[in-house]
């Protein structure tokens, strides 16, 4: 009777053994560190507490979207065991070609180049990873040092047009609303909730996880990876 009660107890509760907590960690990794976030924001509450604010949580999210959608893509490599050190390039290249084509070209033209520029960069890491057999890491940052090394040379072209980010664009990245949201959240909520779908609901995302796990075993099961 009292062993079973003992076993009924630990059943009960998980956390009071360290392979609940273990597992808590393990499986739900944003518990930890929301806690962790909570932590650091408390530190810096008693450090300096006038800095915590709305405009300070404003301006901290907004600051970390960029990095979120960028991490949310950036997903999907590490996926398949791979990593992509060109996505900061790339995403500065995308903003700059904008900033220098909207002027004369206008808002629409300016997003499909950029979009088309960042796409081809992707195409040609992918034959270099998928084809040729590069790794990853040196792929991408060669890549990156490509773009970087095109993108001064478009600059020195365009430095003179007085290219700027339209108002629009500066709205959408920079502007809050309530104070506290960033507009920019427009972007992201979407992106988030489609990499989310892609992943869970979809073939693609299963073979996603397959090729990261075991890419042999994927490859022997009829997968084109």
């Amino acid at each position: 009777m009292s062993g079973s009660g003992v076993g009924t107890a630990d059943a009960r509760s998980p956390w009071l053994t360290a392979a609940g907590w273990r597992g808590l960690f393990r499986d739900r990794p944003l518990i930890p560190l929301i806690g962790l976030l909570g932590v650091l924001v408390a530190l810096i509450w008693l450090v300096k507490p006038d800095t915590i604010n709305p405009g300070w949580v404003g301006i901290t999210v907004r600051a970390a979207i960029p990095l979120a959608i960028l991490a949310a893509c950036q997903t999907l490599t590490f996926l398949t065991g791979g990593i992509d050190l060109s996505v900061g390039a790339v995403a500065s290249m995308s903003g700059f070609v904008v900033a220098t084509l909207v002027g004369g070209q206008g808002l629409v033209v300016a997003l499909i180049v950029a979009l088309a520029i960042a796409a081809l960069a992707g195409l040609l890491t992918g034959i270099g990873v998928g084809v040729f057999k590069v790794h990853p890491l040196i792929m991408t940052l060669g890549m990156s040092l490509v773009i970087l090394g095109l993108a001064n040379v478009w600059q020195i072209v365009m430095v003179q047009t007085g290219a700027g980010v339209p108002a629009l664009l500066r709205t959408l990245g920079s502007g809050t609303f309530l104070a506290v949201l960033p507009n920019s959240l427009l972007v992201f909520l979407p992106l988030t909730a489609f990499v989310l779908l892609l992943l869970r609901r979809t073939g693609y995302g299963r073979l996603l996880y397959a090729i990261g796990d075991n890419p042999i075993a994927a490859r022997l099961s009829g997968t084109k990876s």
